[in-house]
């Protein structure tokens, strides 16, 4: 009945603002913790923790809580037991007879039951929103991991004071000042999240208030770059520091837009060098926001080229940061396919193929392949594709308000054949 209890009053304790539709409940860690202490009995637990939600919500919505909570639970009864894991009142010996008896078959119980979560969390958001379910799932499991991190431990605690110390219901009051700084911690992050994500869109909305061209840019980027993130090993940090990148790569745009000449092609000279200050100009804007800090090498190296003969330093190779080589494919990729005119997307990694080994990395190439099926664009009408700086101003390249679209690969070219004195860096 305490588990009940607790869980209860966990579920209505719910951080709810840690992302759409997404949030934590500390009834999370007593489910854990009910694992140890009443093996599938967590899964009563939970359905009636979830059952005596007070918050107002549809029928449905509440099934669809309590039924997920309940495979959950059965999920992470099942994993316990698998791998050995004891009840607490026989979990008997020193620390390392219960790390091992009851840690380690917990955490791994837990980590089955976060993953599940986070997939029937995705599952619903497609079936409700029409989102992806892989991408939604990994948003999931990058903005939650830590906080599961801490429940687990909680759980722990609790489980060890219930049984092995003996403490019983009386545990209960151990944890409580636990629970409550972690559901404190979570809503401190959640503040900052927001506030962080409210910086990043008043940032983009200021780009394409001065240059009209790149409406929708740095979204269509971003949402690539998320897709490609998880397909490369991105752990959440620096998931989130390549979506920064990616959103913001052309920030520096709105300080050096009125460089660039309207015809590139009366002044090439002009455009290349007004185009070839944008990235590092864009890094030095964001260079005192601390929650941006490991997004600044994407944005100031988001032109480098695999091949050294990029801006602004004539990186080559490796030494181009990871997330700006992925912003490169994703920036090609869209200024390929996101206009009217465009290539059709499987054309257009075609093309970028061609470009793996000089312009682009080959690895992120083939990982953009990869998620191909994954990727839907708002317009993709199928276009000529144009070379040289002065076919800019074809239909497949040219921007809404009448500038070309500096991302084309095109532009890159024609850099490359520039390559000013001194832009190499020795």
């Amino acid at each position: 009945m305490i588990l009940v209890v607790l869980g209860s009053v966990g579920v209505n304790l719910r951080e709810r603002d840690l992302g759409p539709h997404l949030g934590v409940s500390l009834a999370t860690v007593v489910l854990a913790a009910a694992l140890p202490l009443v093996g599938v009995g967590a899964v009563v637990v939970g359905l009636v923790s979830y059952a005596l939600d007070l918050r107002p919500q549809r029928a449905q919505t509440r099934a669809f809580n309590v039924s997920m909570t309940a495979c959950v639970a059965a999920l992470g009864a099942v994993v316990y037991l698998v791998l050995g894991g004891q009840r607490v009142e026989d979990a008997t010996g020193g620390a390392l007879r219960l790390l091992v008896g009851v840690g380690a078959p917990l955490l791994a119980a837990y980590v089955a039951m976060f993953v599940a979560n986070a997939f029937l969390y995705a599952v619903m958001s497609r079936l409700v929103r029409g989102t992806r379910v892989v991408t939604t799932a990994w948003q999931a499991v990058r903005r939650l991991g830590l906080a599961y991190v801490s429940h687990v431990v909680i759980a722990f605690l609790f489980a060890v004071l219930w049984g092995p110390a003996g403490l019983g219901a009386l545990s209960a009051l151990f944890v409580l000042g636990p629970l409550v700084a972690a559901h404190w911690s979570m809503g401190r992050e959640a503040l900052a999240r927001r506030e962080h994500e409210e910086t990043v869109v008043t940032f983009v909305a200021a780009l394409e208030e001065a240059d009209p061209g790149s409406v929708g840019h740095s979204a269509r980027v971003a949402e690539l770059a998320d897709l490609l993130a998880p397909h490369l090993g991105f752990d959440a940090r620096e998931a989130q520091d390549l979506r920064y990148a990616a959103l913001l790569h052309d920030i520096g745009l709105v300080t050096t837009r009125h460089q660039l000449a309207e015809d590139p092609a009366r002044d090439e000279v002009a455009y290349l060098t007004a185009l070839s200050v944008h990235p590092e100009a864009g890094a030095r804007v964001l260079a005192g926001l601390d929650f941006l800090t490991g997004a600044l090498p994407g944005i100031a190296h988001h032109h480098e080229r695999w091949d050294g003969l990029g801006f602004p330093s004539g990186l080559s190779g490796e030494e181009i940061p990871l997330t700006a080589r992925v912003i490169a494919v994703a920036d090609a990729f869209d200024a390929l396919t996101g206009v009217p005119g465009g290539l059709e997307p499987a054309a257009a990694v075609e093309l970028l193929r061609e470009r793996a080994g000089s312009h682009l990395d080959p690895e992120i190439v083939d990982a953009l392949a990869a998620v191909l099926p994954q990727v839907v664009l708002a317009s993709s009408v199928p276009g000529p594709v144009t070379i040289g700086l002065r076919d800019q101003l074809a239909p497949a390249s040219v921007a809404p308000d009448g500038m070309p679209d500096h991302d084309h690969p095109s532009v890159s070219d024609a850099f490359a054949a520039w390559q000013p004195e001194g832009v190499r860096s020795p």
